[in-house]
Parts: C-alpha cells; structure tokens; sequence
C-alpha cells in the first residue's frame, strides 16, 4: 500500500519484525535462483490447511473476520469504497461475496486448495466482482465500469495485451501483485490454461512463467507500492488459518531473484537477530505409526533455538492430548541454544486414532505447533526392536490368541536391478465391505444397503461420508492414485475429494457412468493417509481404489537360521549381525488363522560408543532421529545432497557438531563449508 504520510523510525521497525517469518521456513530455498527458487519455494509453501469455502464456522467469511477486517470495525473491501460491516459468525456480509483475485477459470476452477486459499481470496462488492470478471490485472481508463475503486477497460500496459482487463487502487496495486505471484509459485503444477490464463501466463512454464508485459507489469507494481502494514498483518492472520506464508511479503526481494534485477543471484534471508527456532523445521510432524495396544513407544524431537531471550515452554492439547506425555514443561535457554532431545511418549491406552498438539512456545520465538499422531490397535503385530546393538537386536512382538507358537523370519532387503510395478492398494470391494484397516466416518454404504455387487457408497442424503486408508509407506516416491468412481443416481454435482495426510490433493466431479480418476501421489511421510470423501445429497458410488508407482524390484533374502519356529514366547533376541546394516522382521502366529504381522525395520549401530574427542575430519554418528555430524567448524554451513544430487537439508550451526533429521535410508553426501575449511564425507543412513 503506498504510504501518504511520514512513518517513525520505531513504526518502520516494527513492520520489518513483523514482516520476518522463522527463518527455518525458507531454509530449503536458501542458495537457489531463478528455477530451482521458485520450485523451492512451491515446494515450502504448497503445504498446509485450507479454510472450507463459503460461510460458517470454519469457512472463508470466518477467515476474513480476521484477516479482513478495517480497523474502524468494517470490511476491508478492496473493490469498492462502500463500508459494510460483518454480520458474524462466519456468514457473509450484505452485499458481497467471495472474490478470486486470479480467476478460478484460469486453472479450470473446481474446490481444490488454489479455489480455497485465502491469500488471494478477498471479500468484495458484488457489482465490482462481476464487471472484473475473470479479467488480468492492467492499466486501463476505465471505459467498460468504474466505482472509484477498480476500473475495466481496455489494457494500455505493453502490447502484447490489448483486451479487458481490470486495475486496483495504486494502494493495492503491490497487494495484488505479491498475491498474483503466490499463486503462480503455490500452485505452479496447475495447467493455468483456462480462461484469460493465457494473456499473463505461458502454458506448460513454471518459470519465468509470466510473458514479458504481465512479468514487467507485476515487478513494478511491487516495486511502486512495498508491503504495507495492512498487509503484513493480513498475511499473519492467513497464517494462523493455513499454516502457510506468501514468500512475497515476507521476502519482497525475491520478486526481484525471480523476476527483476536480482535474476541469477542466490537467495539469502541474510543474518537475523531475532529469536527463532531452526529445528523442528517448518510443518514438522512426529507420527508414532501403529502401537499395540496397552504399549508405549517414544519419539525423539531435535530442537534448536537462536537468540533466545529467556526459556522455551512446551504444552500438549487436543482432543487425545492425555495420551501424550513429555518428561518436562521447560527447556532452558542454554539447553535450546546448544541444541535439545526432546522425548515425546504415546500411551496406548485406548485403541484407535489419536491426535494432538505439541506447541512450543516462550523465548521470544513465534510459537511453533507440531502435530502428534498415532494409532493404536489390539491385532496382533510386531513391535519395535529393543536392545539394538552393533552386532544384535530383540524381535518383539504382542500375543496371539490361541497361537501354539510363532515364526520369526529376519531379512534383508536388496534391488534386483530391474523394474517393476509396485501395488500399494489394489481393492476391489468385492466382499462389499470395507477392507481390513480402513476406516470410515459418516455415511458409508456397502451390501446389503445398496444392491450393487463390489462398490460402497460414500455419503447419504443427509451425511457426508469418507474412508480413509493407513499406514501407507509413501516416503520412497510419487505413486499414482487411481479410483473408478460415479456417481449415486442422479446427484449433482457429486465430487469425489482426495486428500493426502488431511490436505485435499484433487476433487473429481463424477458422472452417471463409471470412469477412472487419477492424481499423483506426491513423496510423504512412512505412514501416510488417503481419505476420499463425499458430501451429502452429492452421493458417489466407488467400484476400485488403486495406489501403485514403477519401481526397482525388490528381493527378500532370509538371513542365515531364519526363520525359525519358536514357543509361545513373545520376544527372542537376534545375534550375529554385521554393523550399520539395515535388517527386517516379520512373525507368523501358529496353532490358530492370524495373519502374518507387519514388518519391523532396524539398523544395527556402527559400533557400541561414541568417541567424541576424535581428531580426524567431521564424522557422522547414526541416531534414531538422523545423523549426528561431530568436529564442525565454528559457523559452518550443512548442505546434503541425496544419490541424485538434489540438496535436502540446508542448516547453520555455531556447534561443532549438528543432528541432520533424515527420514528415509539411503546414501547421502554430507558438505561442510566454514571460514577455515571445507568438507566432504559419505554417509549411510
């Protein structure tokens, strides 16, 4: 927003340290220019929550109470000069609507997270919504309407345009800028080949992605109106909503990285001064997995703060947050700053799914909310190794019912070199029932209700409906979901949502005939989620759910003994192993129909103590967590790089040493870069 009057020194103060987001967020875009950057960035801020459309608690007109509302008690409408006010309560104000700032028509609409998503989403004057249309953004005299607030004329910016197009106040002008150039990085792997799309955009480009007049036109409105409070404070409450942030406001220099006059130039946040925690990082999570009942399992949490100014406190909440425990409240300043182990422990006390949240909190830091899952189930399974050693580990598992023993086999697993295709799910309702594991919410039908042999039916004509699928293993790669669906009779827009880990992937509207819808699976977590959904009177039939990928074969080789038959013992220890080598478990039930368990991962230790008063280079240590990198140089800078060359982790350490939290066992390339000397090591994880 342009400034029409002198700003204190303290104001402008104050607008930079509320513009600073963690600087953990943008750690991965660090180092990177023009392609990489701007993918770097998508990947950052593409995740996150997205309010549900329309009116009602929990919906867009609630955000906007929040982050829309004028300080003299109005809306805040962009669009018109006319002061309405908030009815409450999530419902819309008089006169308005929902106003997609780049039209939904340009990525060829549907309710997914670009139609939701709140930055670019404003509350506006109905007439002003209708005459911008789905319009660019322009320079224009106003000839086809104009209410003191937006005009629609023809386009005079450049000459590649010349057609309608729409343009804000100069006070706005940056505003729709920055909220224009996040929706192009957030949601760069849409088509973007829909109405008007193609007068600011070329098809099939993540970057630069903008034709030359739409690229000029965005950089200077950027450049001629800064980020202002109102926006700032605006971004900050979409935050709260969406846990996501506009890299545009936070950083307004990289319009110009990816853009204008800093194009091929590294990104850098710079030193920062403020406090701020650069572990956990950015929409990080702790998921237990599946816990036998009556069992506990712990997980370790690695934190790192930054000029703090005073301790860190931690609180669990939610609606199982009593299953969820922490050895303390507190973790001092000087623990933080030197790096911390936080434990977490689950109680499986009740089966089922269990959700909470772990805040952290003081210090002068921006609280930092991790999400804390687990499920827990009395089938029968195997469970966590103990007592693993170099050489040896104890295989556990939870009783039987009326098994007379059990078949411990212990593997590995090794790449046959040749590629195959690897089904995750291949279920077929045929037994028009929901298969084991599953889980379903609201209105799930299946024979006899409906008499329609191998489907179920997701929604009623007065509840929604779901199912959701665990435990999927999707940390290895992007897979392909693919449902043969339609719709219930003759429903209305009956759509079927996708959404992965809780955030909504796709939405297909189904027809009256059966057709296969398919979305990739983006690369997750171990334990991941698929739920598909459908609303009420809105009904959807699903014949075959599918979730595959192309991938190197793997084979099974049973280790030197194994298996074995044991008695009806519930633990037996594992001897004779090599060292920092990845091994698997399994157990059969014998003497009754239980099926064969699910799998245990461990990795033997390198060797039983750490030395670290080691003289040598940097070294790595093998946690639960990740690595640990000892004999760093003051002030080095990490870098690791997977088997592709693609740079996973980036992180500053003042320590000589540093925790490196890796998710997925492979091979790594570790670099070092300080004042003094540069390093290089392999590790395997």
């Amino acid at each position: 927003m342009v400034k029409h009057f002198l700003v204190s020194i303290f104001l402008l103060i104050s607008l930079t340290l509320m513009a600073q987001p963690d600087p953990a967020y943008y750690e991965s875009a660090i180092g990177k220019s023009d392609k990489a950057l701007k993918t770097a960035l998508y990947n950052i801020i593409k995740v996150g929550n997205r309010l549900s459309y329309g009116s009602g608690s929990n919906s867009t007109w609630a955000g906007f109470e929040k982050s829309d509302l004028h300080p003299n008690g109005y809306v805040w409408d962009m669009y018109s000069n006319n002061k309405v006010y908030f009815p409450g309560n999530g419902q819309a104000a008089a006169g308005m609507n929902i106003e997609h700032s780049v039209a939904k028509s340009w990525w060829g609409g549907g309710k997914n997270d670009a139609y939701k998503d709140l930055y670019h989403l404003n509350p506006s004057n109905i007439q002003a919504n209708s005459a911008r249309g789905s319009y660019p953004m322009g320079i224009n005299n106003g000839g086809t309407f104009n209410n003191g607030a937006i005009k629609v004329g023809k386009n005079t910016f450049g000459t590649e345009y010349s057609g309608l197009c729409f343009e804000p106040l100069d006070e706005y002008k940056g505003d729709f800028a920055r909220a224009y150039l996040y929706m192009f990085t957030c949601y760069e792997n849409l088509s973007w080949t829909g109405t008007s799309a193609p007068t600011m955009i070329k098809s099939g480009e993540t970057w630069p992605m903008l034709k030359p007049w739409a690229k000029e036109l965005l950089v200077s409105w950027s450049r001629q109106d800064p980020v202002s409070e109102k926006e700032i404070n605006r971004a900050n409450a979409i935050y709260e909503f969406q846990r996501n942030r506009n890299p545009y406001i936070d950083y307004p220099e990289l319009v110009e990285h990816l853009w204008g006059d800093k194009v091929g130039q590294p990104f850098s946040t710079g030193d920062v001064e403020y406090p701020y925690l650069s572990m956990p990082t950015a929409g990080y999570q702790v998921n237990f997995g599946t816990v036998a009942y009556q069992h506990t399992t712990t997980a370790e949490i690695s934190i790192k703060g930054h000029n703090l100014n005073g301790d860190l406190t931690l609180s669990i909440s939610g609606e199982n947050m009593e299953q969820f425990s922490l050895p303390a409240n507190k973790i001092s300043k000087e623990d933080a700053e030197n790096g911390f182990i936080l434990q977490v422990t689950y109680n499986a006390s009740a089966t089922g799914n269990h959700n909470a949240v772990l805040a952290i909190s003081g210090g002068g830091i921006t609280t930092k909310s991790i999400a804390l899952k687990a499920v827990s189930s009395d089938n029968f399974m195997a469970i966590h190794a103990t007592e693993v050693s170099h050489k040896a580990f104890t295989a556990n598992w939870t009783i039987s019912a009326g098994a007379t023993g059990y078949e411990l086999d212990v593997y590995t697993i090794n790449s046959s070199n040749e590629n195959e295709t690897i089904e995750l799910v291949a279920e077929g309702f045929s037994a028009n029932k929901l298969p084991g594991g599953w889980a379903s919410t609201g209105g799930v039908y299946y024979f006899p209700t409906d008499q329609v042999d191998g489907v179920i039916r997701l929604a009623s004509g007065s509840q929604d409906g779901a199912v959701t699928i665990p435990g999927l293993d999707l940390s290895k790669g992007e897979v392909v979901l693919s449902v043969v669906a339609q719709r219930y009779g003759s429903d209305s827009n009956a759509n079927l949502t996708v959404k992965l880990n809780g955030n909504t992937l796709d939405t297909w509207l189904t027809g009256k005939e059966f057709e296969t819808f398919s979305v990739n699976l983006p690369q997750s977590q171990i334990e991941s989620t698929i739920t598909l959904s459908a609303s009420k009177n809105q009904r959807v039939y699903v014949d075959s759910v599918n979730i595959s990928s192309e991938g190197e074969a793997l084979v099974k080789t049973s280790i030197e003994g194994y298996p074995v038959r044991l008695g009806n013992i519930l633990s037996y220890q594992v001897s004779n192993l090599n060292e920092n080598n990845l091994y698997y478990y399994d157990v059969i039930p014998l003497g009754n129909s239980a099926a064969i368990s699910n799998r245990i991962e461990v990795k033997t230790s390198v060797f039983n103590n750490v030395d670290n008063t080691k003289d040598k280079g940097i070294y790595a240590v093998p946690t639960s967590g990740g690595v640990v990198i000892y004999n760093l140089e003051n002030k080095s800078r990490i870098e690791v790089y997977n088997m592709i060359g693609e740079c996973i982790f980036t992180s500053h350490t003042s320590d000589n040493f540093a925790l490196i939290p890796l998710s997925e066992r492979g091979i790594y390339i570790v670099k070092t870069n300080a004042l003094k000397k540069s390093e290089s090591i392999k590790i395997l994880f």
